[in-house]
């Protein structure tokens, strides 16, 4: 297993040849090779589309279901050190939108899978930010990019889709989270979480340590709604409910989001050691996926998947 990817109701490995994995324990194998590095993926939420990719490489493939539609890819600049920036999004007309950075680092694109038209067509000289970790909100309002600032200074910057359909410049403006005028205030991971908001990790560095904390901001009202320290550092996120998120650096663990307090941890299960997008330095962490509607996440193990269904609290 080399990639792991929920679709519906099974996991599927779209780098693997698109091995899927039912959860009574059965699989169906389309004996394909893909016969390349790649080591990461994304599904639509329809399930038809897919994008493999390299993620510390330039070279992404876009498929239906495992039909090769076209080679995607990505600027060389700085491309070894951080995340390949890729997300998809069905839109409920059925269109499924593609964003990625196939010109620049810093030049976020928005595409018509089907037929690759370039939908953010524009002149405007860029914000200089390297986009990584590209998410579309459940509802695909809004697409977050938990990349980095040179040099470096982790940030999330958040975008209104429709906003930039229409306008495509507005992808050049955004909704910086980061502050880095200050000094110090680095905003390490993003999740999409309920009415509009995202739930953030910032960590606040110091001569004494670094401080991490769990927050939530309000896209529509530009502010941070809550903010509190965490135990222990975190990494990527999943927003649960309103009450907890599961962070998994090192291991998943339930996180409380009103005290930042771990109430549930899996130790057994290895979901690397990465907090921001830039890991080069890193292991490559093991597969992993998670599900938020339905608060479960699964991870890769070397004996297969342990799949966590969190019962509601």
């Amino acid at each position: 297993m080399t990639s792991l990817c929920w679709s519906g109701e099974a996991l599927v490995d779209p780098v693997g040849g698109g091995v899927r994995y039912h959860l009574d324990g059965t699989c169906f194998d389309p004996h394909v090779n893909f016969a390349y590095r790649f080591d990461r993926a994304v599904v639509s939420p329809d399930g038809r589309y897919s994008v493999l990719y390299e993620s510390l490489g330039t070279t992404g493939l876009l498929l239906e279901g495992t039909r090769v539609m076209r080679q995607l890819q990505r600027d060389f600049y700085q491309a070894h050190v951080f995340d390949y920036p890729v997300a998809l999004h069905t839109l409920p007309s059925g269109r499924t939108l593609l964003a990625h950075c196939p010109d620049s680092y810093c030049v976020l694109e928005l595409e018509d899978v089907a037929t690759g038209e370039r939908l953010t067509k524009r002149t405007n000289d860029a914000v200089d930010f390297f986009h990584s970790r590209l998410q579309f909100s459940p509802d695909g309002r809004y697409l977050s990019s938990a990349g980095w600032i040179w040099h470096p200074v982790d940030a999330v910057s958040v975008f209104d889709v429709s906003r930039a359909l229409e306008d495509p410049t507005s992808l050049e403006k955004g909704n910086l989270l980061a502050d880095t005028e200050e000094g110090g205030l680095f905003f390490t991971s993003a999740a999409s979480g309920a009415r509009d908001t995202l739930v953030f990790v910032r960590v606040d560095e110091s001569r004494d340590g670094d401080t991490f904390h769990l927050g939530t901001y309000s896209l529509a009202e530009r502010k941070v709604l809550s903010e509190v320290p965490l135990e222990e550092p975190a990494g990527p996120l999943m927003v649960v409910d309103a009450a907890h998120v599961v962070d998994f650096f090192k291991h998943p663990k339930l996180v409380d989001r009103a005290t930042g307090r771990v109430v549930q941890r899996w130790e057994d299960l290895d979901t690397g050691v990465a907090l921001g997008s830039i890991r080069h330095h890193l292991p490559a962490p093991p597969p992993f996926a998670m599900d938020p509607a339905n608060r479960r996440f699964a991870v890769g193990t070397k004996d297969g998947i342990e799949v966590i269904t969190l019962a509601a609290r």
